[in-house]
């Protein structure tokens, strides 16, 4: 053989077989090294990698494969992990697969909706992620008035999808958040007042149990269980469809912003305070103060009003007189734009760290709380808001569905945020500062917003439901395969 036929030969050879070395690594033909549910380091062997990906029709990605590093990124940039696995699923017998596989290898297991969870539940570091944001479908019957929904679709999707029919299902307030992560925890939003909650027109769910079975849970088949998706988190299992009431609506309302100077802030609040008890089921108020990165404070006022256009005008009026208005963009909307109005104010990629509470009063301590806050160092892109909750979501039996804080007037929220990692201490720093003075005034707890606090105790966030929740984990979880969530613990076995 000729020396230049000899190289050609061996670098075609040497190539392949790095082609081939770094195929055989993204198809998972070497064993990989995991984290267990309980957090021990183990190692999946690659042919059952191997085995796992040639039963899924999704995806399963590693380290090395394509897409891996876009496919684990999530909302709130403050984490940035490294599963072991992602299995991108694109049906329900995909999900089944991924749940199978986990509970067989006893893998750490993070499920990603919208990959919008607060304390960064939707992707962890060694385990598998069950990435449902492939499924997106959306299907509504307008003469029954129910829209069937994919756990990966965005709220903006279930928005487009109802609105052409003149239909809404009362959902959160940024358009890029994940439906099943928000309706599973509650879903408190600018309708609320008006439709409910989200968890409120829930009437059906498809969920994949820890044993990898499906089951579908309605009023009239697992009534329990629908009631435990109404607001006890994902403790129970993976949900691939959410059925849901929808409820006639016009298709825009009357809704934007008022901003107040911030040396306004305290007698702003208590006029919101003096004027919620009066308001509308229609009228929805979310005040919040906010300072940006260069230090500037101010109020901004949230309104949004989902009737004629005479009762919005009237309340208008009235919030109006709360202080000096110093810019206003109020303006009846078509409901789309509404729900994403303010999504820049929540860009994927930002550092966040969130606390909430409920209380049924704005008490006068409160509020100077509020504003001492943007007294303190490190408030810098720092936000605490006062929403309004009320209306019919709070007329309904605290019993009628998991989500607990139903006597809750306002839920106040509290959140640090930056977009350079060098602030994220002395931000988190104000936060934790801020919460702690915050947290005795609290009469219970979001459980979407605060499930990333080790302290916080699962009775805090479900209240009396707590006991209920705990037999229905158990039946459906007694392993709690499923803990990246606002947990709740099952019973042991024979307790």
């Amino acid at each position: 053989m000729k020396r230049r036929d000899f190289l050609g030969s061996s670098l075609a050879v040497a190539t392949a077989s790095a082609l081939h070395c770094r195929r055989a690594w993204a198809a998972g033909s070497v064993d990989i090294p995991a984290i267990s549910r309980t957090g021990a380091a183990i190692v999946l062997k690659g042919a059952d990698v191997d085995d796992f990906r040639a039963r899924q029709r999704g995806p399963v990605l590693t380290r090395a494969s394509d897409g891996y590093d876009v496919a684990r990124r999530v909302w709130n940039g403050a984490f940035d992990r490294h599963p072991a696995l992602i299995a991108r699923c694109t049906s329900t017998q995909d999900v089944i697969g991924a749940v199978n596989f986990a509970a067989a290898n006893d893998l750490l297991v993070a499920v990603r909706g919208g990959g919008h969870s607060l304390p960064g539940f939707s992707v962890c570091e060694g385990g598998i992620m069950i990435d449902l944001a492939p499924m997106q479908d959306v299907h509504v019957d307008p003469l029954a008035r129910v829209a069937v929904v994919q756990p990966g679709t965005l709220l903006g999707g279930l928005d487009r999808a109802t609105q052409p029919h003149g239909l809404v299902v009362p959902a959160g307030t940024v358009s890029h958040t994940g439906v099943a992560g928000l309706t599973l925890g509650g879903g408190v939003g600018r309708l609320q007042r008006k439709f409910g909650l989200t968890v409120d027109s829930l009437i059906g769910a498809d969920m994949v149990t820890a044993e990898g079975k499906l089951v579908k849970a309605s009023a009239d088949n697992d009534p329990d269980l629908l009631w435990a998706l109404q607001g006890g988190g994902g403790n129970f299992g993976v949900v691939t469809s959410f059925r849901f009431a929808a409820h006639p609506f016009a298709g825009s309302a009357v809704a934007g912003d008022l901003v107040f100077p911030f040396e306004q802030a305290r007698s702003v609040l208590g006029a919101f305070a003096d004027y919620c008890t009066d308001a509308s089921d229609e009228l929805w108020m979310d005040p919040t103060i906010e300072c940006d990165e260069a230090g500037k404070r101010q109020v901004v006022f949230l309104m949004c009003h989902c009737g004629d256009d005479t009762a919005a005008s009237k309340a208008l009026a009235v919030i109006r007189k709360f202080g000096r208005v110093v810019y206003e963009n109020v303006a009846r909307k078509p409901w789309v734009a509404v729900q994403s109005e303010h999504d820049a104010q929540s860009p994927h990629g930002r550092g966040y760290y969130t606390s909430g509470g409920s209380v049924t009063k704005l008490e006068p301590a409160l509020l100077d709380q509020a504003v001492d806050c943007f007294k303190l160092p490190g408030s810098e892109m720092g936000r605490i808001s006062l929403t309004q909750h009320g209306g019919l979501s709070s007329r309904r039996p605290v019993s009628s569905t998991a989500y607990s804080t139903r006597a809750a007037s306002h839920n106040f929220v509290l959140r640090a945020c930056w977009d350079d990692p060098k602030f994220a201490a002395a931000r988190t720093a104000w936060q934790k500062q801020c919460w702690k003075a915050f947290a005795p005034f609290s009469s219970g707890l979001y459980a979407n917003l605060n499930a990333g606090d080790p302290n916080v105790r699962a009775r805090a966030a479900y209240g009396e439901n707590l006991d209920r929740l705990v037999a229905i984990k158990t039946r459906f979880d007694p392993k709690n395969l499923f803990h990246l969530n606002p947990n709740i613990t099952p019973r042991a076995a024979g307790a």
